[in-house]
């Protein structure tokens, strides 16, 4: 995803630059000498000051290697990332907000084929597969994810035991609280883009997969189906039907007024009933919300008849590449590896900062009792779950990703409709798959 944020724009993103850092060790300082530049951005003093203790000093301890990190600002972190790589003035540690920016640079050869440090400190092993394979192109593996969450339904546990509202798991249930929010002058559902505009795309990640299903989603991806297939229309209409009611955000005039700290805020105070969006948020309703035990989470309802309840789709948040202008490629890639590949040390910056881990195989009793019950919930839900989508900044070509963040204002004032708006995102999709620089998706595991 596109990470622009800092502690008093969209609170949501802290998560995901932030863990732009996360992560932990399974090599070590030693594996290599020299100095490796690095630039990050926290959403907060103390997480900052965690990742600087976690990773950076022991990093530094360990070995000949050393870390220089340059604070940078979070609303700023992609662009100025972006800007740096196409000057060959990147950091020796490249941040991409995700897989396909990512493949983008390994693709531009403006980072390195990873191959060799991957096969010396076990990284085949160390990662998820699905999250491993996303980080190849061409066979090669050219960067290591750092975080990893999902898409989940927010909502306030004392303002839905006040209505006698419960967690919806069906189109049919998610539409009468929205009805009843209504009627009492809540925000029905939150939701906008005002100071970034890809939060447009947790919206649609959140949708497509609750009602398009992944199994579709899959197809399109691999070239099996098409993006103006009915499923797809029909679940672009579901939104603009929410907005049209008033539903989203209020409307789509305050669509493009409402960002994510009001967002947050609207569900502490009992203003908004629900809000779609990602796990990177975690923390962040922990320091809102007056009383932190009443913000709660559930899985996706599911918005058709066709998509079984529950859907998990599944999300790197940061990827991180070698420069291919790295003075010393070896401490490099050494420090990626201490940042994510090793649960241990992955689960001590969660459990300070509330991070989203990066996706390794763990397993709940490795979590320390210092980590929110919440988040151990959710990381023990997802492996077990058969019901795991797609998130787009994930899973989605570069080009493809972002048309369908900028063209999607269109859909909201009423100047596009779902079938253009679609038809468009399929005409840039096919020239990815034809240029052969799409990602290659899991198979859905229903299929076995």
């Amino acid at each position: 995803m596109r990470i622009t944020k800092h502690a008093l724009v969209p609170v949501g993103l802290a998560a995901a630059v932030s863990v732009a850092l996360a992560g932990c060790v399974s090599g070590g300082g030693d594996a290599a000498g020299g100095t490796v530049s690095y630039w990050g951005a926290f959403y907060a003093p103390s997480t900052e000051e965690a990742f600087q203790e976690i990773f950076v000093d022991g990093f530094n301890a360990e070995g000949n290697a050393q870390v220089d990190m340059e604070v940078k600002e979070l609303t700023t972190l992609g662009k100025l990332t972006d800007t740096a790589v196409a000057a060959g003035e990147a950091p020796d540690i490249v941040y991409a907000d995700g897989p396909s920016a990512a493949s983008d640079f390994a693709r531009a050869d403006r980072t390195i084929d990873l191959d060799e440090y991957a096969q010396e400190y076990g990284w085949q092993d160390a990662f998820l597969p699905w999250a491993y394979e996303l980080s190849t192109v061409d066979d090669a593996v050219t960067s290591v994810p750092a975080s990893y969450g999902s898409m989940v339904l927010y909502y306030n546990a004392a303002v839905f035991e006040e209505h006698g509202w419960t967690p919806p798991t069906t189109l049919a249930e998610f539409e009468q609280i929205a009805q009843e929010a209504d009627e009492a002058g809540m925000v029905p559902l939150g939701g906008g883009n005002a100071g970034y505009q890809g939060m447009s795309e947790w919206l649609v990640t959140a949708v497509l997969n609750a009602a398009v299903g992944p199994e579709k989603i899959h197809d399109v991806l691999t070239g099996e189906a098409s993006f103006t297939d009915p499923e797809f229309v029909a679940a672009i209409e579901l939104i603009q039907e929410w907005i049209d009611k008033g539903w989203l955000a209020g409307g789509a005039e305050s669509y493009f007024t409402t960002d994510d700290t009001a967002n947050v805020t609207g569900l502490a105070n009992g203003t908004t009933a629900m809000y779609l969006s990602g796990t990177w948020s975690f923390n962040s309703l922990t320091e809102v919300f007056e009383d932190p035990s009443q913000w709660a989470w559930a899985p996706l309802p599911s918005l058709s008849d066709d998509v079984e309840p529950g859907v998990f789709p599944l999300a790197i948040g940061t990827q991180l590449s070698v420069s291919a202008d790295a003075a010393d490629p070896d401490a490099a890639a050494a420090f990626l590896d201490y940042v994510a590949g090793d649960v241990d040390r992955a689960l001590e910056y969660t459990a300070r900062t509330g991070e989203n881990p990066p996706p390794l195989a763990m397993t709940a009793d490795q979590f320390p009792d210092e980590v929110d019950e919440r988040t151990v919930d959710l990381y023990s839900q997802i492996p077990e779950s058969t019901n795991v989508g797609y998130a787009t900044w994930t899973f989605f070509p570069p080009k493809t990703d972002s048309y369908l963040i900028t063209e999607f204002d269109k859909v909201v004032t009423g100047d596009s409709t779902a079938q253009e708006y679609l038809a468009g995102m399929q005409d840039v999709f096919d020239q990815e798959f034809d240029a052969g620089t799409t990602l290659v998706p899991f198979t859905p595991q229903s299929r076995g």
